[in-house]
């Protein structure tokens, strides 16, 4: 990680802010995991037997939901896979995907979004200048699991978001992908003015409702699994003929292109310093190697490719783009947010400690 994370700092013994993060929750929150692992597994069978299922599994073709999914399969749970579809998809994550839930057997149910509105709202976000341009796919994403858990009648989710890949993450690089009147407000000032009447929006009252009322929980469960990614890709790709996607995160095409190449140009910031630096941390990976690798560019060959589909599907041109690409850069904190009612939300809870916010662990 470098100073292209504005938020670093370091202690007194040199170690960066995102080290001592893992470091913490590798020795104090994940300390023992794996015995946690099948009081979770009981935990979701107890449950889960007056349900259609005992979970939802959230399936992206990429390596952490296609892993934990591999786990899973011998544990005696009813699983429905749901896979959320934004149109983006490249051909490894549909063939992992169909390879996966096929060879194991389990049920799938695939979500797919309205991309014309879908279209509209990703362009706001190219208009807007702010910096996380992926959160109309992310929050779609939770919006869409969510919505198959009411839909389907299941108690809990498990999704492959972990901490061995995904801890080293700068707050400056990214915002709340669940704060829907930030979304809001960037596509009312942005957008066509085409109404979101399918989008999975979660809004505040919908995750109160999902969270205290339907109960519905929320478990990275490959927290409580030993997790190495190479040896992962590898088990999968002898057992599944699984494929690996380009990059992290490449199971989507729009993805791929706004982390290799919008990020980067735009800017400044190559997140594969935060990907990297993970690996580093979880033993995956040498500084050496990861040093090496950001030396190569970060769109090998496929660049005009994937700009090509993305333009003639968002029916786009190069000079808008160019446009978009040279406005000044703005917040999300310019927009209006969630965070007085959040912080309100909170300090309700100290006095009716059975509320949460969030059920996700």
């Amino acid at each position: 990680m470098d100073t292209t994370d504005s938020y670093i700092n370091f202690d007194s013994e040199g170690i960066c802010s995102h080290c001592n993060q893992y470091n913490f929750l590798r020795n104090v929150e994940y300390k023992n995991s794996n015995k946690k692992f099948q009081s979770i597994i009981d935990r979701i069978k107890k449950r889960g037997k007056s349900y259609p299922y005992d979970c939802i599994v959230a399936c992206s073709g990429g390596t952490d939901s296609s892993y934990m999914l591999h786990k899973l399969k011998d544990c005696g749970l009813r699983v429905l896979a749901v896979h959320y579809n934004s149109g983006w998809n490249s051909d490894e994550a549909n063939h992992n995907v169909k390879a996966m839930t096929d060879s194991i057997g389990v049920d799938l149910y695939e979500y797919t979004i309205d991309f014309e509105e879908f279209r509209a709202l990703q362009i706001a976000y190219l208009k807007a200048g702010v910096i996380d341009l992926d959160i109309p796919t992310d929050h779609a994403l939770y919006g869409s699991l969510y919505k198959a858990a009411v839909d389907k009648n299941v108690p809990f989710i498990l999704t492959g978001h972990n901490f061995e890949t995904e801890c080293v993450m700068p707050n400056s690089w990214v915002t709340d992908k669940l704060d829907s009147r930030n979304l809001m407000d960037i596509y009312n000032q942005y957008g066509d003015g085409s109404p979101l009447k399918s989008y999975p929006l979660l809004t505040l009252w919908k995750k109160f409702l999902n969270y205290n009322i339907r109960k519905i929980e929320m478990i990275f469960i490959l927290n409580y699994i030993d997790y190495d990614k190479e040896k992962a890709s590898e088990e999968m790709k002898s057992i599944y003929g699984w494929e690996r996607v380009r990059v992290k995160h490449g199971e989507s095409i729009w993805t791929r292109f706004y982390q290799c190449h919008i990020l980067p140009t735009r800017f400044g910031v190559d997140k594969r310093r935060a990907h990297f630096s993970n690996l580093i941390l979880s033993g995956v990976m040498t500084r050496k190697e990861a040093l090496f690798e950001l030396d190569k560019p970060t769109y090998k060959d496929n660049l005009e490719e994937d700009k090509k589909v993305i333009f003639d599907r968002y029916r786009i041109n190069n000079v808008e783009f160019d446009e978009w690409m040279t406005q000044p850069i703005r917040k999300h904190s310019d927009f209006k947010d969630e965070k007085v009612l959040k912080k309100w939300y909170s300090n309700v809870r100290n006095f009716i400690p059975r509320l949460n916010i969030s059920t996700r662990h």
